[in-house]
């Protein structure tokens, strides 16, 4: 927020000096009066080449991130599309697995009952020949 505050009075001060550059005279009576009463050396003032020279490496930086931050999104959506995919394989997989865990289930299931039956009618026609 500081840095953004500062730009605005950099670009407010520019268009000053620019509006006074073209008229040749300053741009308010109270900028010259400003100016006067400050009594500031022309040494310490900051050229406008620098000025200038900062807010275009600022912008470069600005551009900069935004393409690493547009590179770093492709690069999350392409991971999170790898992970759908997977995620998808490893749920096919899984029912694959599970479907045939269930029919082995039921298989094994109908085996077991057919030899209770089998078994139940041996000792049924055991018992009948005990009791004739």
């Amino acid at each position: 927020m500081d840095i953004e505050a500062e730009i605005r009075k950099l670009k407010l001060r520019m268009d000053a000096l620019e509006t006074s550059g073209r008229s040749g005279t300053p741009a308010t009576g109270r900028f010259r009066a400003r100016r006067r009463s400050m009594h500031f050396p022309a040494q310490n003032c900051t050229p406008m080449e620098d000025v200038q020279t900062d807010i275009t490496s600022a912008s470069i930086d600005v551009a900069e991130t935004k393409i690493r931050l547009r590179d770093l999104q492709a690069n999350l959506n392409q991971d999170i599309a790898a992970l759908n995919d997977e995620i998808g394989g490893f749920r096919r997989q899984t029912n694959d697995r599970l479907a045939k865990v269930q029919s082995q289930s039921r298989d094994e299931h109908n085996s077991i009952h057919r030899r209770l039956t089998d078994l139940t009618l041996l000792v049924e026609r055991l018992l009948k020949r005990l009791d004739a």
